[in-house]
């Protein structure tokens, strides 16, 4: 029923990878990193390994916390919101990596993402909620808003745009933030960090480390047993595929918002917003699927294809530029559910990723 657990020293991975885990999370400057050693972790060994990783560090993530709380002569419970997100959001994003052999019959990588997502979205947002219902909380960003105002002043901003921020108010940020969390702001901030963690943890993966267990006779088998040759690093958008029925998923909920505006329907048009909001992800993902498919089998040089990639990480950090390029790639993912822009959609050769097990 409970599967063989490896010797003992194959947990040391677990062990590093959750202590880097929490360094980064607690260092404030790379926190937005801090799921890439889980995802490392994951990547690189099997899940128990990948699940033990998890543990150690939402169970470090608890001590350090409490800990914290407790030296300052605060009450520990203070930190249990905090614990849910960082057991939550590391947990699902260790699942999505390395999922047992049952959820992974269940679900492909797509699917564990989005799936993933949906629900530390709602736990994320009703933390945020939470937040606004402490005391102090929006006189905390009235805080926030007069050192803003402090810093435009001091560095000799034109006066028109400090008076701009000047009429800015706790209660009106604070609305804006909610309207644009409940419709969709939450799934997207959690889409880019799983995907991003993701994304990173393959590229460090790619470094010319050692890619196989020791087997030498000697060696310990339980943990060369727990160590793998990372198959995941394979997987590209380029062979990522949106089921044609999503257009008209897409089509329904743009027409619904609408409507559901206009009679003030508030519950169902934040439903259909994220619905919304999930379907131009997809379709963003599909158009940067095909530009990287086009390039990979295109006859241009090394050279220029990384300077086309630069390119539009460049632009992608433009402003303006890059919602002119992001709305490229979604015209460019709804346009394939007409014209057949990739040649091997299907019947790919073995060595080619499942399509729906990217994103």
């Amino acid at each position: 029923m409970f599967p063989d657990l490896p010797e003992k020293k194959a947990f040391i991975p677990a062990v590093i990878g959750a202590g880097i885990c929490l360094f980064i999370f607690r260092s404030g400057f790379l926190s937005l990193f801090f799921l890439v050693p889980l995802g490392y972790v994951g990547f690189r060994f099997d899940y128990i390994i990948a699940l033990a990783a998890w543990l150690f560090a939402a169970l470090g993530n608890a001590v350090l916390a409490m800990g914290v709380l407790a030296f300052n002569g605060l009450p520990v419970l203070n930190a249990g919101w905090d614990l849910l997100y960082f057991a939550a959001m590391s947990l699902v994003f260790t699942l999505i990596i390395a999922p047992p052999p049952s959820l992974a019959a269940m679900a492909d990588g797509a699917f564990r993402l989005i799936a993933g997502s949906c629900i530390v979205a709602i736990i994320f947002t009703g933390i945020f909620f939470h937040s606004l219902s402490l005391p102090g909380f929006s006189g905390y960003v009235d805080s926030l808003i007069k050192s803003l105002i402090s810093m435009y002043r001091s560095s000799g901003t034109d006066v028109v745009q400090i008076a701009q921020i000047e009429t800015l108010n706790p209660d009106g940020i604070l609305d804006t933030v909610k309207s644009v969390m409940l419709r969709g702001g939450s799934l997207v901030s959690c889409i880019f960090l799983y995907a991003l963690s993701r994304q990173v943890s393959l590229l460090i993966l790619r470094l010319p480390f050692r890619r196989t267990a020791p087997a030498s006779p000697g060696s310990d088998s339980s943990a060369a047993a727990s160590f793998k040759t990372p198959s995941h690093e394979n997987f590209t958008l380029a062979f990522f595929h949106v089921n044609p029925i999503l257009i008209w998923v897409f089509s329904a909920a743009l027409l619904l918002v609408v409507l559901t505006r206009i009679l003030r329907m508030q519950i169902p048009e934040i439903i259909l917003w994220n619905i919304l909001v999930l379907c131009v992800i997809l379709y963003l993902a599909q158009g940067l699927g095909i530009i990287q498919f086009l390039l990979s089998r295109s006859s241009l040089s090394p050279f220029l294809k990384l300077g086309l990639t630069f390119l539009m990480v460049f632009l992608l950090f433009s402003p303006f530029l890059n919602m002119l390029l992001l709305g490229g790639f979604f015209i460019l993912g709804i346009i394939e559910n007409w014209v057949p822009l990739r040649a091997l959609k299907k019947n790919a050769p073995p060595s080619t990723p499942e399509a729906g097990d990217d994103v």
